[in-house]
């Protein structure tokens, strides 16, 4: 399923990624799941991947939690570390990255959630672990 950005919803930057969504639900969608996650790669591919690329392709993604929501509510990251894997695996500029999140315990508005991602043979690029707040 094919993600689109939604003006003044995500962020303006998305509209610069492509996002297919493989697993777990939709955002607002109120059925909830531990995982969520898919393939992305940006629209327009740069002439090199840098890791400000692979930062900005994580960002992307919506916090696993909001699948949960039956509406749009308002959502921050109150912290979120993201390594990179160095020396990274080889991946070429257009190559779809997988992103795969888990929510690790959530409840009274709090989140934590850690995630992966990987080149389409299976290397790890990068952990990402967040907190995040939801506001509804």
């Amino acid at each position: 399923t094919l993600f689109r950005s939604i003006p003044k919803v995500t962020p303006e930057f998305t509209r610069h990624i492509e996002m297919r969504w493989a697993f777990g639900y939709m955002p607002f969608s109120g059925k909830g799941g531990r995982e969520m996650g898919g393939w992305m790669k940006f629209r327009e591919a740069p002439e090199t991947m840098t890791d400000a690329h692979i930062v900005a392709l994580v960002d992307a993604w919506p916090p696993a939690l909001l699948p949960h929501l039956k509406g749009p509510a308002p959502a921050s990251s109150l912290s979120w570390a993201l390594e990179i894997v160095h020396p990274r695996p080889a991946m070429k500029p257009d190559d779809w990255l997988l992103y795969r999140a888990t929510i690790d315990q959530a409840g009274a508005g709090y989140g934590h959630t850690h995630a992966g991602i990987w080149t389409p043979a299976g290397e790890l690029v990068a952990l990402s672990r967040q907190t995040v707040t939801v506001f509804g």
